[in-house]
């Protein structure tokens, strides 16, 4: 009888976790769901995705994407003076920022769709060009290779908006089941130094 009583809550207990597996997603389905949030992202606001960086500069709804996925909109290109790789740290500062898949999944409950409090603007970023490891060194810091890949394209004093898929992005937007896409607004190369 114990036997019998112990198998039974076994059979039950183990098709409840084959039920509770079922209804989880895979990381598969999580990064489909993210390329599909970019996707009407791109639509939404009527985004013309360019195979090629434009020679003459960007057109308003304009944006180039790199072959590591990352979408560039070059708002100001800088001065001329490129980054010095493992040499230069860059400050960086941006307007605002917010999660893709909220903005394009209607939530307005967020001031602008889940964007980060106005101040983190205020507070210039670090990292230093070409060391993957200074890229978000503190919980509030939102650098990453996103940042980075712009600089191959642009100098200091440059504007951009960038579309960082998770992949590029930091390590929490890159954390399953999170995988959140960024967009960054005005993101601003201020000083190489």
């Amino acid at each position: 009888m114990r036997k019998t009583l112990i198998f039974v809550l076994s059979a039950v207990i183990l098709s409840m976790a084959h039920i509770a597996c079922d209804n989880q997603k895979t990381v598969q389905e999580y990064l489909r769901e993210e390329k599909k949030a970019i996707d009407r992202y791109l639509d939404k606001q009527d985004i013309i995705v360019l195979k090629e960086y434009p020679k003459n500069g960007f057109g308003e709804k304009e944006y180039y994407k790199t072959n590591d996925g990352l979408y560039i909109h070059v708002v100001d290109s800088g001065n001329g003076r490129r980054v010095k790789p493992l040499i230069d740290e860059v400050q960086v500062r941006f307007e605002y920022l917010y999660k893709v898949k909220t903005y394009v999944s209607g939530d307005t409950v967020s001031t602008p769709f889940n964007a980060i409090p106005p101040y983190y603007g205020e507070f210039p970023m670090y990292f230093r060009y070409g060391q993957a490891g200074s890229y978000g060194k503190y919980s509030y810091d939102y650098s990453c290779n996103g940042w980075a890949i712009p600089l191959a394209y642009v100098g200091e004093g440059a504007v951009v908006d960038l579309i960082v898929p998770s992949d590029l992005g930091t390590s929490f937007d890159n954390t399953y089941p999170t995988f959140n896409t960024v967009f960054f607004k005005n993101l601003t190369y201020t000083k190489f130094y």
